[in-house]
């Protein structure tokens, strides 16, 4: 499956596969990497730097939770 997410999937729920970039302090270089992480939820906005998947929200609101990806990091998605 390609890695770019089509606005059609705009209002569906989606697993993002991703990669966190990471901090180090008094670490040694080669533990320097990556980390895969995946998030859940479903995907309310999208633009060509980023999207937005909502976990959770509060009834009758525009207020949850959210997580905001740069989809530079983006490896891999499917729709759940």
């Amino acid at each position: 499956m390609s890695k770019r997410i089509p606005k059609k999937m705009i209002g569906r729920r989606l697993s993002i596969t991703w990669n966190d970039p990471t901090g180090g302090i008094g670490a040694e270089l080669n533990e320097m990497d990556l980390a895969e992480c995946v998030s859940e939820g479903k995907l309310v906005k999208l633009d060509k730097k980023k999207l937005v998947l909502q976990s959770s929200i509060y009834t009758g609101t525009q207020c949850g939770d959210f997580t905001c990806l740069a989809v530079s990091l983006i490896t891999s998605w499917r729709e759940i």
